[in-house]
């Protein structure tokens, strides 16, 4: 197994330039792009390189966190792990909270990468 880290980029929603480097390698992200200037979240999973991404919009600002290090069965485990925390009440996906999932529900330790 090799180690788990989440990386975080960000970029405007308004800088065009920035937001096409942010989602340069994510699997089909022109399906979503423009859904990105509204509140929107989505995860993507890249079987080729063995990364999940989760993308997520406030209408301004794109968070892109890239999880690299876990099996395909895992990254399930964690999106179903995900869903129940985010119906808490206060919840945003944000890198650490990211990396506590991991950590908690997969017993895995995780390095967050800004």
């Amino acid at each position: 197994m090799s180690e788990t880290k989440v990386t975080s980029a960000r970029a405007l929603v308004a800088d065009s330039a920035a937001l096409t480097r942010l989602l340069d390698d994510v699997p089909e992200a022109e399906d979503f792009r423009a859904e990105l200037s509204k509140p929107y979240l989505t995860r993507r999973w890249q079987h080729s390189v063995q990364r999940s991404y989760w993308i997520t919009s406030d209408g301004t600002t794109v968070l892109c966190l890239t999880v690299t290090g876990l099996e395909i069965d895992e990254v399930v485990a964690l999106w179903l792990s995900f869903d129940v925390r985010r119906r808490r009440a206060g919840f945003t996906l944000s890198a650490s909270a990211l990396g506590e999932i991991i950590e908690t529900e997969l017993g895995l330790s995780v390095e967050l990468v800004e």
